[in-house]
């Protein structure tokens, strides 16, 4: 019998690639959004989508129901109320739908113990809420996904310039490559307790970043290591200042435990056909933002 898994953000660039890997892998997925339009491109993908919002307790139950296994996207949110009421609303409906299993995609990289980033502390507590709900739970941290390079202008006059270390490799990931981490998790109920980390599949200084970007426009392209204020400073008419302070915050203490990330490299599953940063910017979907 066909399983089907509930995949949350599927009408979005992380839960799309889960999604879509799933249907390949012949499983039946079904998600929610906000929108018709995007209800209707996600059914000619073969996606079951229904209608409704997160903060709906009554319709993420009605949704859940025949759902035997479910991979939670935590949403990119910094209002720490609607966040934790959306995370919990998940749970709770996850619940009571009898879900064997839940995958937790925690959209980055995230501490094990208290911060002082009231936003990281409160997604760290919200999955050990999950952990406790007495579903079977796996977290997946993604290391630093590669489509937030896709920031309008990051790579200009010459200048690369990100908020990370010029000398420290990160693993950086693509979607569709922390999608293949997601769905094994999934594929995979006996690793339920633990927690995998989504490396990329090479570590790669800001220096080296510069030089796959020098490789792709046929410029010479620098590294330059980004303030976080200047940061900040730059996402907020983007994002607003919640928004922008919240990510801001997050590269703060990516800074801060630089080391630990560094450390995050080589895949923790076998058999993953990961790409490297040079194969990602070559993608029709992503060449064009950096090459013009």
């Amino acid at each position: 019998m066909t399983e089907t898994i509930l995949v949350y953000g599927a009408s979005g660039v992380q839960g799309g690639a889960v999604a879509r890997l799933l249907v390949k892998q012949g499983k039946k997925v079904r998600t929610i959004t906000r929108q018709e339009k995007s209800a209707a491109a996600l059914r000619e993908q073969g996606i079951e989508a229904s209608i409704g919002d997160l903060g709906d307790a009554e319709f993420l139950a009605s949704v859940n129901k025949g759902a035997d296994k479910v991979f939670i996207n935590m949403p990119i949110e910094f209002d720490s109320a609607k966040l934790t009421a959306y995370f919990m609303n998940s749970i709770e409906a996850a619940k009571a739908g009898g879900a064997k299993l839940i995958v937790i995609n925690t959209n980055g990289f995230l501490p094990t113990e208290p911060v002082s980033a009231e936003n990281l502390d409160l997604k760290r507590r919200m999955i050990e809420s999950a952990q406790a709900s007495g579903i079977p739970c796996i977290v997946v941290k993604p290391t630093l996904y590669l489509e937030n390079l896709l920031i309008p202008g990051l790579v200009s006059n010459g200048v690369f310039a990100y908020p990370v270390p010029a000398d420290k490799p990160i693993a950086w990931v693509s979607s569709e490559d922390a999608a293949q981490y997601h769905a094994h998790a999934l594929n995979h109920p006996e690793l339920a307790g633990r927690t995998l980390i989504a490396a990329g599949a090479e570590g790669l200084t800001g220096n080296q970043m510069a030089e796959r970007f020098s490789e792709l426009t046929g410029e010479t392209v620098h590294f330059h290591s980004l303030a976080f204020d200047d940061f900040q400073g730059a996402l907020t008419p983007v994002l607003g200042e919640a928004q922008a302070a919240g990510v801001a915050d997050f590269y703060r203490w990516i800074g801060a435990n630089i080391d630990t990330l560094s450390q995050a490299e080589g895949s923790e599953v076998s058999g993953l056909h990961l790409m490297p940063m040079s194969e990602w910017l070559k993608q029709p979907s992503v060449a064009p933002a950096f090459r013009g």
